[in-house]
């Protein structure tokens, strides 16, 4: 009996063998009945293991000829995963914690997260469960040995659904569907359940927007919605960087992310309800630190954009074009000292749109197997859209200096910290070719060898004309006189501005009844100001009050008095009054740090008051008074150094700043391009060069 039983598994064992072997037999035949493209096979190698769940979208829409389009919009994305990435969920769940009370705080409140809610929530569970966070590995998978078969095909059925469903989808060529509806996603992380989420989120949509042909009508009823649930927030992610990658997932239940992760969203609701959208971006503005990222729509017959961008710093509302590229909501205020450069724009140099096929004009398409190029060209997926939004120009220059063999080379932009590549071009007889240009930008020309970008002539300013200016350090020298190491963006001046109309009054009772004024700032406090006190009376209480003022920002309150032998010190005691919205609390306002800062908001509590305690009054003689900002002026006592370019940044020496906030410095060589640095803290350190007299920054 034992021998037969043996006998019986082992042919069953034979019979499941041949079985399986004939349901690959069969997917591979169907797969090889039709004309698989080349591109598609090869990604079908690359596969492995995850090689039958592609074979088997092929073999699904190849059965009837009613699914042919189907069957191309699979072709598409199957090609098109090789070079794509995913971020592997699993390498994030430590932060699922934190996104889920997020979420849980959202469904209780229905309060918009910012940092502030968001601030609560994660220290209050780094606290309660002692979290510690290590620096942790972030993985990435290939989507072509990640993505699954059901996954697929749901995207592609749900992408035609609404295609052929939606009255303004159905305009779109299937061109533009297969790059603005049909991807899965537009960023590294993407969520299975995304387009039935949105889809169900949005099942009354063509009830609110009615039988529309217009693209930009039904954007505009999605993105107010996800604008009352979604925020946007960098601070958040420079404060707790380990909630950083998010999983599309998270972005949904948290509510909160990056320029980027917000924009992915409301990029992948758009094309769940058949909007056609792209996530264009800026690797760097041109004026200014740090890369952007915006959703555009595709549908060129009603885009109300008909303007360019010019870069001219001038006040000019230009949300509508890019979002962020002007300042022109922000007035402008009374007493900001002469000579100070605003700035109301920033500047755009390079647009590119992060594509789903592979661009073949790309950078990293067009370059050899051997030829290096910076990271962020390595993209594949980067198409150049400079001229659907910026006023542009090709420009030819004569490069000073050669590395051989170089085929390409870049223009740069200054990032507050260091030059950051924006735009490639070709290298041919000793001229550099860039085309679709930026203008009112100062850029660097640069090799990239060797893994380092290498100076391949002089800094220059193409400007508004589309003209060249280079800035070469000359024989001939100059002094300057400096009051900042960045301009005054009209946001910055605006945070200072809440300190007008605030007082400092001086007390002896506890409910301030008694209280005197001894300063109204009347005029906008750029950076901060000191006034002196005459009053000969003792006084307990010293009190910053912010009456009537719907925000109240302040960096830093110093009060100083005499002690009992006649010296001048700074006043200390105990603080007392509004406590603060956490985590910018009273004690931001005392603490010595210019950086932080104390912000109250609709608060019945209108003081912070220094408690110096009974028997404990003081003459009061001066009160100094910083309001939130950049911390980017001249500070007296600091200690600055100055530098120009010169194939490098070269050292004109160091300076303390004097009583009048200002650096003077002797033999700075003319026409050079210089760069002023605070010498133990901040990172804004903008370009500039000294003409009439002034700071001019680039």
């Amino acid at each position: 009996m034992k021998r037969l039983h043996q006998k019986g598994r082992g042919f069953f064992l034979k019979v499941l063998f041949f079985s399986l072997l004939s349901l690959n037999a069969i997917v591979f035949t169907a797969c090889n009945s039709v004309d698989v493209p080349d591109r598609v096979k090869v990604v079908l190698d690359k596969a492995g293991k995850n090689r039958g769940e592609l074979e088997n979208v092929i073999s699904y829409y190849s059965k009837s000829p009613e699914d042919s389009l189907k069957l191309k919009a699979a072709y598409f994305l199957i090609e098109n995963m090789d070079g794509q990435r995913t971020l592997d969920t699993t390498s994030t769940e430590s932060n699922q914690i934190y996104f889920d009370q997020m979420n849980a705080f959202w469904e209780k409140t229905q309060a918009k997260l910012n940092i502030l809610y968001v601030s609560g929530i994660v220290d209050s569970l780094n606290k309660a469960k002692g979290i510690t966070h290590p620096v942790r590995q972030v993985k990435y998978v290939p989507d072509y040995q990640y993505v699954s078969s059901k996954f697929l095909i749901n995207n592609i059925d749900k992408a035609f659904y609404v295609w052929r469903t939606m009255p303004w989808s159905k305009q779109v060529s299937f061109k533009d569907f297969c790059e603005y509806i049909l991807p899965y996603r537009c960023t590294d992380t993407y969520y299975a359940n995304t387009r039935d989420f949105f889809l169900k989120h949005y099942k009354a949509i063509l009830k609110v927007v009615g039988n529309t042909n217009n693209c930009f009508d039904v954007a505009k009823y999605i993105i107010s919605d996800i604008d009352n649930w979604l925020s946007e927030d960098l601070m958040i992610f420079v404060r707790y960087p380990y909630l950083h990658p998010l999983k599309f997932e998270d972005l949904l239940k948290g509510k909160v992310g990056e320029c980027k992760d917000v924009n992915s969203v409301k990029i992948m609701a758009l094309r769940s309800l058949g909007v056609p959208a792209a996530l264009d971006q800026i690797p760097n503005w041109g004026n200014s630190d740090s890369s952007h990222y915006w959703y555009k729509i595709i549908d060129p017959k009603h885009d109300p954009v008909d303007s360019l961008l010019t870069n001219e710093n001038v006040r000019r509302n230009t949300q509508n074009i890019i979002t962020g590229s002007s300042y022109d909501v922000y007035p402008d205020y009374k007493g900001i000292p002469k000579g100070i450069q605003r700035i109301y724009i920033r500047s755009v140099s390079k647009v590119y749109r992060e594509a789903f096929a592979k661009q073949s004009n790309s950078l990293a398409c067009l370059k050899s197997f051997s030829e290096e190029i910076p990271s962020y060209f390595r993209d594949d997926r980067l198409a150049d859209v400079t001229n659907l939004y910026v006023d542009c120009t090709d420009i030819k220059i004569e490069l000073e200096n050669s590395i051989p063999n170089q085929r390409f080379v870049y223009l740069c932009v200054f990032d507050n910290v260091k030059w950051n590549p924006v735009a490639w071009g070709t290298i041919n007889n000793g001229f550099a070719t860039v085309k679709s240009v930026g203008k009112n930008i100062v850029y660097l020309p640069v090799a990239y060898y060797n893994s380092h970008f290498v100076p391949l002539g002089a800094p220059f300013l193409l400007n508004l004309k589309g003209q060249v200016e280079r800035f070469v350090a000359g024989g001939k020298t100059e002094t300057v006189r400096l009051n900042t190491k960045f301009p005054l963006r009209s946001h910055v001046g605006f945070w200072e501005s809440f300190m007008i109309g605030t007082r400092f009054q001086l007390a002896n009772k506890a409910d301030f009844s008694d209280s005197v004024t001894v300063h109204t700032i009347k005029e906008h406090p750029y950076y901060g100001k000191e006034i002196k006190v005459n009053t000969p009376k003792k006084y307990r209480y010293l009190i910053y009050q912010f009456k009537k003022m719907p925000i109240v920002f302040v960096a830093e309150l110093e009060f100083y008095g005499l002690n009992a032998h006649g010296k001048e010190v700074k006043l200390t005691g105990k603080l007392i009054g509004n406590s603060g919205m956490y985590p910018y609390t009273i004690d931001k306002a005392i603490d010595g740090d210019r950086e932080t800062y104390f912000y109250s908001q609709g608060d019945k509590v209108f003081y912070i008051a220094i408690d110096l305690g009974a028997g404990n009054e003081k003459r009061v003689t001066r009160i100094r008074f910083v309001p939130r900002s950049d911390d980017n002026a001249v500070v007296m006592g600091e200690m600055f150094e100055l530098f120009y370019w010169d194939r490098g940044w070269v050292s004109l020496g160091k300076k303390e700043g004097d009583r009048n906030g200002a650096l003077t410095f002797s033999a700075v060589p003319r026409n050079a391009l210089l760069l002023l640095k605070d010498t133990k803290r901040g990172k804004e350190n903008r370009i500039f060069i000294y003409k009439n007299s002034q700071q001019q920054f680039w």
